[in-house]
């Protein structure tokens, strides 16, 4: 959580260096970064949301050929729980 103020307060320290007073009034350099900033974005999460789906299909295929029953006499309850979001079970949903 810490980490999202910090990259917040960057926000007027970037605007200030992008944003040239003597471009204005059309700051090419500067909207020209935020869009490139905005398609970067866009790549990230189509990306993350590949990559999502890759491992709620690689979780299916391994319940799906050892069953839930195969899969948790493999691991305890304990080690289910400590896991988390790497566990067989967790499926990614957005």
């Amino acid at each position: 959580m810490a980490i999202l103020p910090t990259i917040g307060s960057w926000g007027g320290i970037a605007g200030s260096n992008i944003y040239i007073k003597s471009q204005a009034p059309k700051y090419p350099t500067g909207f020209g970064t935020g869009l490139g900033m905005t398609m970067v974005g866009i790549i990230v999460v189509y990306l993350v949301r590949l990559s999502f789906a890759r491992d709620n299909v690689q979780r299916r295929r391994m319940l799906d050929a050892e069953g839930e029953e195969g899969v948790r006499a493999r691991y305890t309850e304990q080690e289910l729980l400590d896991m988390g979001d790497r566990s067989p079970f967790f499926i990614y949903t957005l």
